[in-house]
């Protein structure tokens, strides 16, 4: 019997170690989108700056730098909105990724939470085997000295 809930308890512990290596996994996850979110960003912050530095200021172009001009911001435009297209997506994947690691460390709790019922029971269960024991060492001890009398 006292192996069963020595196993019980150890695969409690590894239902832990494996859900806080989850939770490691998935922090990491979120930190390394996180850091992706950042960069897209400050490129977006970048790409706009840019976009704005170039534009035409009342100066008098020919036909050849106005289409020029035309063709530069349309691509910086289409550069800005695949930036806040692929931004959108990120913080989307950041949100899914953060109620994973909520999730995540619920479970852990939970799961020490159980560890630690375990634990409890097993201290209270060898408690009561010792005082059994005591008990019955003390009625042994208690009939020895009845014999001679």
């Amino acid at each position: 019997m006292p192996h069963k809930y020595h196993a019980l308890l150890r695969r409690r512990q590894q239902r832990l170690r494996t859900s806080l290596q989850h939770l490691a996994g998935e922090r990491q996850r979120l930190a390394s989108i996180e850091d992706h979110c950042l960069q897209l960003q400050g490129q977006l912050q970048l790409q706009e700056q840019l976009a704005g530095a170039g534009e035409l200021e009342g100066m008098s172009l020919d036909r050849q730098k106005l289409f020029g001009w035309l063709r530069s911001s349309a691509v910086d435009r289409r550069r800005s909105q695949a930036l806040r297209l692929e931004l959108g997506q990120q913080q989307e994947s950041r949100q899914q990724c953060q109620q994973q690691v909520d999730t995540q460390q619920v479970l852990c709790r939970k799961q020490e939470q159980q560890l630690e019922r375990y634990r409890e029971f097993m201290k209270e269960r060898s408690r009561k085997q010792h005082l059994r024991q005591l008990e019955t060492e003390e009625c042994e001890v208690e009939e020895r000295w009845s014999w001679p009398r």
